[in-house]
């Protein structure tokens, strides 16, 4: 097989099993403020913190760990660290679902977090095996298939829990896991470690920490309302028998255009230039966050909040591009923990404010912040000139 063919292959092969790995995580996500409530012993503000922290601990750990992740590419192959991940990651899911603790189902979350530089390596993969002129594509299609599985994963893990239970699915969620495994043993080149010469442009450090703030604010606008879907959907008098199932139903529609908002935006931005995408999509999307709080109907809120996360997920591969085109390991590793940062701020923000404070005063916050670091991120210096040609695997 030629090296144009196999890439080409890898590259296939990379983005169908985050696919698996991303419909595996949110198969179990959607439900588990659902499962935690079902288990808490404690009134409903504490109820409230308790999910907060279980459903972002995640998040915090992969943010420490994801730039570890990076780096061991550099000493161990990607595909080995890769399949290493799929495993522990299918064990911990699978362990979920035989507690009945909510101590043990944060320690769980935590440790699932450890080993949440997945997409990292999977990042650097992509990175490594993608021509310049290709990157911005490519990163897309790589965030469109993790978001496809973040789609498929909601409404199959709704349906599950209320026909086999919350338990089972757990078990469900944790055996998805390994047919990533058997894809990426089977079908992925063996990989040498990532070491990659200088590029011509290097991402400049105040490029870097813009670009991560800009990525953290897009993704928490995306990932802080799972947390909070039971609180919303009783405030739109939405029955309790119901609400798993219109949960998984409203994260399944923005799931969708998530989707089309990564595939078609970064391929936008390849002709109209990144910045300029930036620009109008980060500035609309912010303005349908606001919109979400003026809502009184099910129906309205799920539109609106589709029209909003599709545009806003756009801008988070767009970043992406500029970074994994010309970084080593630990740089893709970095700019990758501002999901896993929002993953963990997300959930606890949200929760905190349901708790304590206004919804409004939720969007509006989220939708000041994205504006302030879009507009620090357009005034800095995006690369700084190097050396060598592009990053490759060495």
């Amino acid at each position: 097989m030629s090296d144009a063919k196999a890439v080409s292959r890898d590259t296939r092969v990379v983005v169908l099993s985050q696919f698996v790995t991303a419909f595996s995580w949110t198969y179990v996500y959607v439900f588990l403020p659902f499962y935690i409530q079902e288990l808490s012993p404690f009134d409903r503000e504490a109820t409230l913190l308790w999910t907060g922290w279980i459903l972002g601990v995640t998040g915090l750990a992969s943010t420490i760990f994801a730039p570890i992740w990076g780096g061991m590419a550099a000493r161990v192959s990607p595909k080995r660290l890769y399949e290493i991940g799929m495993l522990l990651q299918a064990g911990f899911m699978a362990l979920m679902g035989v507690t009945a603790s909510l101590p043990v189902l944060l320690l769980l979350r935590f440790l699932i977090g450890c080993i949440g530089g997945l997409s990292t390596i999977a990042l650097i993969i992509v990175s490594a095996s993608s021509a310049r002129e290709n990157i911005t594509a490519n990163v897309g299609l790589f965030q469109a298939a993790l978001t496809s599985g973040q789609i498929a994963g909601p409404i199959a893990g709704a349906f599950s829990a209320e026909l086999i239970g919350y338990r089972a699915t757990f078990l469900a969620g944790g055996v998805v896991m390994p047919i990533a495994f058997v894809i990426v043993h089977l079908r992925l080149s063996p990989l040498p470690t990532f070491r990659p010469e200088l590029s011509q442009r290097r991402p400049s450090r105040g490029g870097l920490v813009a670009g991560w703030l800009l990525c953290f604010a897009a993704s928490i606008q995306i990932v802080f309302l799972p947390s909070v879907l039971p609180e919303i959907l009783s405030g739109l008098r939405i029955a309790q028998t119901q609400a798993i199932r219109v949960a998984g139903f409203i994260v399944f529609a923005y799931g969708i255009t998530s989707v089309l908002g990564s595939y078609f935006l970064s391929r936008l931005a390849i002709r109209q230039g990144r910045r300029r995408t930036l620009l109008w999509a980060a500035c609309v999307a912010s303005a349908f966050q606001l919109l979400l709080g003026a809502t009184g109907s099910v129906v309205t809120f799920g539109l609106i909040r589709a029209l909003q996360v599709g545009l806003i997920a756009g801008v988070i591969p767009i970043v992406f591009a500029e970074v994994a085109g010309s970084a080593h390991g630990a740089a893709i590793g970095f700019i990758n923990t501002s999901r896993f940062a929002a993953n963990a701020a997300g959930p606890l923000i949200a929760t905190a404010l349901f708790a304590h404070g206004s919804p409004f005063g939720l969007y509006l916050g989220l939708s000041a912040f994205t504006l302030l670091v879009l507009l620090l991120f357009l005034g800095v210096p995006a690369a700084s000139a190097a050396r060598s040609s592009s990053s490759k695997i060495a």
